[in-house]
């Protein structure tokens, strides 16, 4: 069975657990989200926003492919760098979920 968790999800958790309104809650969450925002997009080459206990976010740009083809049309087209986004657990998390 599958289960969509949402902001809204995170935000009522948060103000269960702090014993805060789900109004404080939210303004917090939206905050934090804005923050990591800014930093995923900062005009760098690799960026890693390390949080201990959860894990690592890694940014780091790839790099322009030339050689690429089309499999519908058998052309070779050239794919443009960008950035890409990698999220690696960690190993207390790694360890609840797998142990089980």
């Amino acid at each position: 069975m599958k289960k969509k968790y949402t902001k809204k999800d995170i935000i009522k958790r948060a103000s269960y657990k702090l014993h805060m309104t789900h109004n404080d809650c939210k303004i917090i969450t939206d905050c934090i989200l804005e923050i990591f925002e800014e930093m995923f997009t900062e005009n760098k080459d690799s960026i890693n926003i390390e949080l201990r206990n959860f894990g690592v976010f890694s940014v780091f740009k790839t790099k322009e492919r030339q050689n690429a083809l089309n499999p519908r049309t058998k052309e070779r087209v050239t794919i443009p760098e960008r950035k890409k986004v990698v999220f690696k657990l960690s190993k207390k998390i790694k360890k609840k979920l797998y142990d089980k």
